[in-house]
């Protein structure tokens, strides 16, 4: 059945156009043109006539769904600052083993850490922010038998030499029977929901182990947003016995690329970077190991996604890409936070699309000031499109929030909560640009550009319809996302 899709202005061509409409015919965009003239071309078709500007639905490019459902059911410390306020949440939890996530573990010192340790009233799992730390209590590891010893290349943080329960980044691994929660439909479906009502359609999820879930959903045709599924390193030899590579499935669901870890992040001070004082020069895995999974991953057809925050991290994996990587498959780099100037000739050759937050530079920018000073090519927007690499923009959610006009806001002022002063201003781009790398940018990200990202005629029917134009209006903060349509179906926010 076809639809007629009208607005006080659609998006179309990289331009705000008024009086347009377009026909929609069993979830594709069939026909785009002058409102009067489609009335008369489609005289019977049902119109629906929107107050508001509509555009190509937002793609995020990286997001973490299981994740996001775990936060929206657990203890949410993303406000806390204070031992005081950690304690206030575990008291104030009913539950017998109490679980907190997007925590800023800066904000806390050993001793109170120690403290916490030794609390002993309840289990208590915490995640930081970044999510490469976890803190357990003496009692959580008691309840799960957990003798902790340490293993090459882990972190465990101790006070005066007293472990104190943080882990990070492969020490991880030890708490695992914790840290690994089983989560519903349900679940995944209020995640879902969340990303909607952020005009989010369509998604990379690096959660490989609830893609059953998914898949379940996908079959009972009730999974809204387009989901582009990551695979897990350890999964790779498995994936390609079963024939897996990247694009198989359909348009609702499926798989994308091998995600991989090179080193860890900012906040929990493990990213790899070049002579920084606190900061690891080793990686989380070891080079020769990524050489053979780009490689054989690249051969069978699957995309590579590696994980790259600091400096020297970013060089070698961009040097792995130009040396076994395939053009074709469109490796990516997801984060490349900071860039040595050194390396800006090998950006310029290296064949991979640069996957990046926004909203990290301005939530980290005090961070960095803190703990690396000065840096000029730091979450070098900018400076990635200048080199002719394509840019795919996503949130990291639940990391950050999802919302791609706070991720807009913060490309194009990198001006940070509390704050009137950009953060390394040279690396500002324009709107449009932001837009690009959350539409068409992600779109290429994930093989979908000839059927997303655009309001073209052959295209999926994914739109947004906002109150008030992305590009005229100043204030994109106070820009209200009225509702999706995705496949010619409208989902409102209310729902």
């Amino acid at each position: 059945m076809k639809t007629i899709f009208s607005a006080d202005s659609i998006y179309i061509n990289k331009t705000e156009k008024k009086d347009y409409s377009v026909v929609v015919e069993n979830g594709i965009i069939q026909v785009i043109g002058k409102r009067n003239l489609i009335k008369q071309q489609f005289p019977f078709v049902r119109e629906k006539k929107y107050d508001g500007f509509l555009y190509p639905g937002f793609n995020d490019a990286h997001v973490h769904i299981k994740e996001i459902a775990l936060l929206l059911s657990s203890e949410n410390a993303t406000n806390c600052k204070s031992y005081q306020c950690v304690k206030r949440l575990i008291e104030g939890n009913d539950k017998n083993f109490v679980y907190i996530y997007n925590l800023n573990f800066n904000n806390f010192s050993r001793n109170e850490w120690e403290k916490l340790f030794e609390y002993n009233k309840k289990p208590v799992f915490i995640q930081s922010k970044d999510e490469h730390s976890v803190f357990v209590n003496k009692a959580a590891l008691k309840e799960k038998q957990i003798a902790l010893k340490r293993i090459r290349g882990d972190v465990l943080v101790k006070n005066k030499g007293k472990f104190i329960g943080i882990l990070k980044d492969r020490a991880i691994e030890l708490v695992k029977s914790i840290k690994e929660r089983q989560i519903s439909i349900k679940d995944v479906k209020n995640a879902e929901k969340y990303l909607l009502k952020r005009g989010i359609v369509s998604a990379t999820n690096f959660d490989f182990s609830i893609y059953p879930l998914l898949n379940n959903i996908n079959k009972n045709k009730d999974l809204k947003i387009r989901i582009y599924q990551g695979i897990e390193k350890n999964s790779l030899g498995d994936v390609i016995n079963e024939k897996i590579h990247t694009g198989l499935g359909d348009k609702n669901l499926r798989f994308g690329p091998l995600k991989c870890f090179m080193d860890g992040s900012l906040g929990s001070q493990t990213a790899a970077m070049y002579r920084v004082n606190g900061f690891p020069s080793s990686f989380t895995m070891e080079k020769d190991e990524l050489n053979n999974i780009i490689s054989l991953a690249n051969e069978n057809d699957i995309q590579v996604a590696v994980h790259a925050i600091g400096d020297k991290a970013v060089h070698t994996v961009m040097s792995l890409f130009s040396r076994f990587g395939n053009q074709k498959m469109r490796n990516r780099i997801e984060h490349l936070q900071f860039i040595n100037e050194k390396d800006l000739s090998l950006l310029q050759r290296t064949h991979c699309i640069a996957s990046m937050q926004p909203i990290h530079a301005t939530a980290d920018a005090a961070l960095v000031k803190k703990l690396i000073g000065n840096y000029r090519y730091a979450y070098p927007w900018k400076t990635v499109l200048n080199s002719g690499k394509l840019l795919a923009f996503g949130s990291d959610a639940p990391v950050e929030d999802a919302s791609p006009l706070q991720g807009i806001y913060a490309a194009t002022t990198r001006i940070s909560p509390n704050s009137t002063n950009p953060f390394v201003p040279e690396e500002c781009i324009s709107r449009k640009e932001a837009f690009d790398a959350y539409t068409t940018g992600s779109a290429f990200a994930s093989f979908a550009e000839n059927v997303s990202g655009k309001i073209k005629n052959g295209y999926l029917a994914d739109f947004i319809l906002l109150d008030k134009s992305l590009f005229h209006f100043n204030d994109i903060m106070n820009i209200i996302i009225i509702k999706n349509i995705i496949g010619g179906i409208e989902w409102m926010k209310s729902q």
